[in-house]
């Protein structure tokens, strides 16, 4: 490649090449927009030095030795950074000053003298700069050399490839995929984004979950038929500031209508919404010539997951009135967003069991939205704990919030909960606690995790069997009846007319769970003052019907009764 001839370029276009180059070496790092000027930070690449810190590039645009003026502007953002209390948060490790002419020795001397033991001063100049360039040549070629129109040129090809074919002309999945390949394979000169493509047929494929993705774009012959994607994914953090994808148009919604109620929500706190088919008009400014008229389109605005502030793990304990703890849960702080009329922070319990929803005004304070959810295969102990925690979040006691691993005595009251659940709701509550809290019992006595099964297709004799069988391994006697009408079917191994006293016979101990069998070893089954209603051979085994008085039968553990047994 041939080197750049930084000095003929103007100073604007010298540093955004230069910015470019460093946010592609460094993807997670970002461009610092000044709103009262950037207080010596250019470029930001939060937690990238060695011991965690944070990293601040400062872009010159100097292109020979510094003059007096130049070296005072250097030390002034260095001075600014250290002092502008918006970055006061910020662990600066490392501050590098990036600029396309190497350091005599007696400069970079100067450069050192500011290094304060604060942080680690670095001079990257132009061999660094040249090094990059010749890495990422198309940020040059883009910015410099005409690229970019012929970026643009490119588009309208990309444009004319995606299009459906022509009526009547036949294309399998190779000829598709070839068309395809070469419409993307363009585009490999944009230096903001990366085109992948995937193809497919039936039911339209839903977005992926990756890294730096940005847009997904989907044409389709039809329902149930062929499809292509093509993921647009930005080569680093700076790509959506350097080439947004922007969406304009509008959402029409009817007054009084649960769309309205929504939009209205999304202007207030920042609220996730989604507009049905037709509701949005209007276009899309997309890299690739993937943009557009947007015509009877559905729309949906929904968090990334990404600004949830800091330390998102909590913990939320109820206490009594005396200060002692009655139960704890985990959540997570899954979604925070502003709008115009205030914050809105939404806490997701760990295991699904519930999720809350703050909104909080300067005049009106915090409101709270509570939510059930869907706990089916989650670990009981952990469903039981959060149950436990909802039925005593109500006066007198109280609700204290921690950041997960801090200790108990850095909680501090949450005076937002104050749930007082109609009775019809804590009847449901006492119903579920019940099955979840013999499965948590069982829990205690086995190394696989017992999961929570899907309740609402959960029997009362399902339920049963799982508190007799909690209550054998807690060392205790159970007692069981069999059905009326039933009898018991024994195998003896002689013939007999009696069961004088007592019989005990061992049985596996085995507990279905939902989908899951866990083996809990034996036990025994104890069967008192038995009636022998019929004795028949059964593949040359004494198999004997017996009843017992009132149907009942008890069950132990092998140790239990070890005096008393009779077989």
């Amino acid at each position: 490649m041939t080197r750049v001839a930084w000095e003929r370029y103007e100073g604007n276009d010298i540093e955004a090449v230069v910015a470019m180059l460093v946010n592609l070496e460094r993807p997670n790092s970002v461009r610092i927009t000044p709103s009262r000027g950037d207080g010596g930070v250019d470029i930001l690449d939060r937690g990238a030095a060695a011991d965690g810190g944070d990293v601040v590039y400062q872009v010159k645009r100097y292109t020979e030795s510094l003059s007096t003026s130049q070296q005072n502007n250097v030390e002034e953002s260095l001075t600014r950074l250290q002092n502008d209390p918006r970055w006061a948060t910020l662990n600066v490790r490392e501050w590098h000053l990036v600029t396309p002419w190497d350091p005599t020795p007696e400069a970079d001397a100067w450069l050192q003298r500011l290094d304060d033991g604060g942080c680690t001063v670095v001079w990257h100049g132009l061999t660094y700069i040249e090094a990059l360039a010749a890495k990422y040549p198309e940020v040059v070629d883009y910015y410099l050399d005409g690229g970019r129109s012929r970026i643009e040129q490119a588009y309208q090809s990309v444009v004319a490839l995606l299009a459906p074919a022509d009526a009547g002309q036949e294309l399998d999945v190779p000829s598709v995929s070839s068309r395809l390949a070469t419409a993307l394979t363009v585009l490999d000169g944009d230096p903001h984004y990366r085109y992948e493509l995937r193809l497919g047929e039936g039911e339209l494929p839903s977005l992926i979950e990756r890294p730096m993705l940005m847009m997904t774009w989907i044409q389709s012959d039809g329902p149930g038929k062929k499809w292509q994607a093509v993921d647009v994914i930005a080569r680093c953090a700076a790509s959506a500031t350097e080439r947004p994808i922007v969406i304009s148009g509008t959402v029409s919604a009817e007054g009084g209508s649960d769309l309205a109620a929504a939009l209205q929500d999304f202007f207030d706190y920042g609220t996730p919404f989604a507009a049905p088919a037709g509701a949005f008009a209007g276009s899309i400014d997309a890299p690739g010539g993937l943009g557009g008229s947007l015509t009877n389109a559905a729309m949906q605005v929904f968090p990334v997951g990404e600004e949830v502030g800091t330390d998102p793990d909590l913990v939320l304990a109820t206490r009594s009135a005396e200060g002692l703890t009655i139960a704890e849960t985990e959540v997570t702080r899954v979604e925070r967003s502003e709008g115009t009329k205030g914050l809105r922070v939404v806490l997701e319990q760990k295991n699904n069991v519930f999720t809350i929803e703050d909104r909080y005004t300067a005049s009106e304070g915090g409101k709270r939205q509570f939510r059930f959810g869907d706990y089916s295969n989650e670990p009981a102990q952990d469903v039981r704990d959060a149950l436990a925690f909802i039925a005593s979040a109500s006066p007198p006691n109280t609700v204290h919030v921690r950041r997960n691993g801090a200790p108990p005595l850095s909680a501090s009251i949450d005076p937002n909960w104050n749930i007082d659940f109609p009775a019809e709701i804590r009847k449901v509550l006492d119903g579920v606690a019940v099955p979840v809290d013999a499965l948590a019992r069982l829990q205690l006595h086995t190394g696989t995790i017992v999961r929570v099964p899907d309740l609402t297709e959960t029997t009362f004799a399902q339920v049963a069997l799982w508190q007799r069988a909690a209550t054998v391994l807690e060392g205790k006697e159970a007692i069981a009846a069999y059905p009326e009408g039933h009898a018991l079917e024994v195998e003896l191994p002689a013939e007999v007319d009696t069961i004088p006293g007592q019989l005990a016979i061992e049985v596996p101990l085995d507990v279905t769970v939902g989908h899951q069998t866990i083996h809990f070893g034996t036990a025994l089954m104890w069967i008192e003052h038995a009636t022998i209603l019929e004795r028949r051979e059964v593949d040359g085994r004494s198999v004997h019907r017996l009843t017992t008085p009132n149907r009942h039968i008890r069950f132990s553990l092998p140790n239990d009764h070890s005096d008393d047994s009779a077989g």
